[in-house]
């Protein structure tokens, strides 16, 4: 089961600290939670995944990639940047797949093993 904290207190990201095992239905409902919130618009994303154990298959990820493609920011200047601080090589490797289906998307995604270089390039 994946259980999530959502920390809105940092003035430029918001940080996501998800734990246990990431499904797809979770994480949709998650990203729908976070793509309404009225200050998401002005925030970046801090995902904290260093203690998941991914549970999505490439099917999954493009899926969701699917759900993220709908997402129109409706302004040219909003918070564009989403930083995946990951551990280990096989979720780093996953991470960076999902990162390829985003190319196209409004936001940029990163994938990051430690915390500084994570939150470097979302507040640089």
């Amino acid at each position: 089961m994946m259980q999530t904290d959502i920390d809105w207190s940092h003035d430029r990201y918001v940080k996501i600290t998800v734990t246990g095992t990431m499904v797809k239905p979770d994480l949709i409902a998650l990203m729908a939670q976070i793509l309404q919130h009225p200050d998401y618009i002005k925030k970046h994303v801090f995902w904290d995944l260093r203690d998941v154990t991914m549970g999505l298959s490439i099917a999954d990820l493009k899926e969701i990639v699917g759900v993220l493609k709908l997402y129109r920011p409706g302004i040219d200047d909003f918070a564009d940047r989403s930083a995946l601080l990951v551990p280990g090589k096989m979720n780093n490797a996953m991470a960076q797949v999902f990162v390829t289906m985003t190319r196209l998307l409004p936001v940029k995604y990163r994938v990051f093993t430690d915390w500084q270089s994570a939150e470097k390039f979302l507040l640089d």
